[in-house]
């Protein structure tokens, strides 16, 4: 019977944040999600009631690609994963870095960007920007 495992000598990273994994060895199932509500202003001024997770780009499904479950595969792993040195700067969003085998695999990452830019004198707001209500 072969015997599947790795060797991993260093792996170094400065940043891992918003479900994000560093997975080494074989796993079975990933299943990462991060959502992000980002909103800039040219004015430094923060409601700590403004933003919310109801807009569509939050709640829409995301169209998968059909699958085929026609496809077969045939591996013959006669050697371990040997990795020496992995150094890396920034893992974020529901992204992996990872070192070995993996059957299933989902990632999902939603950010709803909105930027508050002043109006010019005499200028007249433009309809695509998104207006944020401050809190009474």
């Amino acid at each position: 019977m072969l015997k599947r495992y790795s060797i991993v000598n260093e792996l170094e990273g400065i940043t891992l944040a918003f479900s994000s994994v560093y997975q080494i060895g074989d796993s079975q199932n990933i299943y990462a999600q991060s959502k992000a509500y980002a909103v800039q202003r040219e004015k430094e001024l923060f409601y700590t009631s403004e933003g919310s997770f109801d807009s569509d780009v939050f709640l829409n499904p995301i169209e998968l690609p059909p699958i085929n479950p026609e496809i077969g595969v045939s591996r013959l792993n006669l050697c371990p994963i040997k990795v020496n040195t992995m150094y890396i700067r920034a893992t974020s969003a529901a992204s992996i870095i990872h070192i070995g085998n993996t059957s299933n695999v989902y990632m999902e990452a939603r950010v709803k960007n909105i930027r508050q830019l002043e109006n010019k004198e005499g200028e007249e707001p433009s309809e695509t920007v998104e207006t944020i209500e401050s809190p009474d």
